[in-house]
């Protein structure tokens, strides 16, 4: 019974810790800049967030994808990394561009 309570109790610490190392570090902004609300709404996967902080910033998608670095990437690298529902908000920021993208690299990668 012993050696079945610690086996439960070491995959559960396990489970804890793989958990723990793939969680996504937290977005700290340093400042209150347009900017800045834009890359960390990007993160969060929510495309009526996003939407929201364009829209009060008065940019483009375009403008967003073409212009702006987050962490000296541009945002689609930034969402890639940082994001959640990244192929979402990708989607939405390039309208449907970037899937394409990324099946045309897979398609390349296959031959």
């Amino acid at each position: 019974m012993k050696t079945l309570t610690k086996t439960i109790a070491a995959s559960l610490l396990s489970f804890a810790v793989l958990g723990a190392t793939h969680a996504s570090p937290e977005l700290v902004p340093t400042d209150n800049e347009a900017g800045t609300k834009l890359c960390i709404a990007a993160t969060t996967g929510s495309v009526i967030k996003m939407n929201k902080a364009m829209k009060s910033s008065k940019v483009t998608k375009r403008y967003v994808t073409d212009k702006m670095t987050c962490n000296g990437q541009d945002m689609v690298a930034f969402v890639e990394q940082y994001g959640e529902k990244v192929e979402k908000m990708n989607n939405f920021l390039t309208n449907g561009k970037y899937s394409e993208e990324r099946n045309v690299i897979a398609s390349v990668k296959a031959h």
